[in-house]
């Protein structure tokens, strides 16, 4: 469970709690969601375990913004908090959406398919990755080790760039390759790199609210 951070104690409210430990379930929704993608079942299949999730994290947002708008968190904090909810909410549309993709066009080249799938499992592997660690840093009770796991993200975001130019390069350089194919690379590409993205921008949202407690 989330507790105040020692440095915090006599600075963060029960609401205020209250919200953080809460909005730790998205996360936790995020984590389950790359499970499914890295799992055996059809692509339709999770798909709609994926759109069940969406769905469930957009009532987890909505719960937490009455809870942050009906006065039981510092007036400061209003807006950051609002902002972290929907940066970790935009991590789960992310992922819905990269499914939506996925399903939504299959390629017919063996070899174009075997490149394309290998980038996305590493892909939905460093997105786990990312959001076990934003996890851990919204859970810890120690400024350095937040930073720590900040900077931790920004690495797995890099590493994520290097699997997007990857793809870009080798869709542009692959002989007879129809239009649709790729445009589904770069399509799938580009919502790779939203995911990272989302936890990365989640992570500056969280040590931004942390910044405005302590000063």
């Amino acid at each position: 469970m989330f507790k105040p951070r020692s440095v915090f104690n006599n600075l963060i409210s029960g609401g205020e709690e209250r919200i953080l430990t809460k909005s730790i379930k998205i996360l936790k929704i995020g984590v389950e969601a790359t499970s499914i993608l890295k799992s055996k079942d059809n692509i339709k299949v999770k798909l709609e375990k994926i759109r069940k999730l969406e769905k469930l994290s957009d009532n987890i947002v909505f719960e937490l913004s009455e809870m942050i708008t009906s006065g039981g968190v510092a007036p400061n904090l209003i807006d950051d908090l609002l902002e972290l909810i929907d940066k970790e909410d935009n991590v789960i549309d992310s992922l819905y959406n990269l499914t939506r993709e996925l399903a939504r066009y299959e390629i017919k080249e063996v070899d174009v398919k075997e490149k394309l799938n290998k980038n996305v499992e590493r892909s939905i592997s460093l997105a786990n990755s990312a959001i076990q660690t934003l996890i851990k840093m919204e859970t810890s009770k120690d400024l350095l080790k937040m930073g720590k796991y900040r900077e931790e993200i920004e690495e797995i975001e890099e590493n994520g760039d290097e699997i997007k130019d990857s793809l870009f390069d080798f869709a542009y350089n692959k002989n007879k390759i129809n239009f649709k194919t790729f445009y589904h690379i770069f399509e799938i590409a580009h919502l790779c790199d939203d995911v990272l993205d989302n936890c990365e921008d989640t992570a500056d949202s969280f040590i931004a609210i942390m910044n405005s407690i302590i000063s």
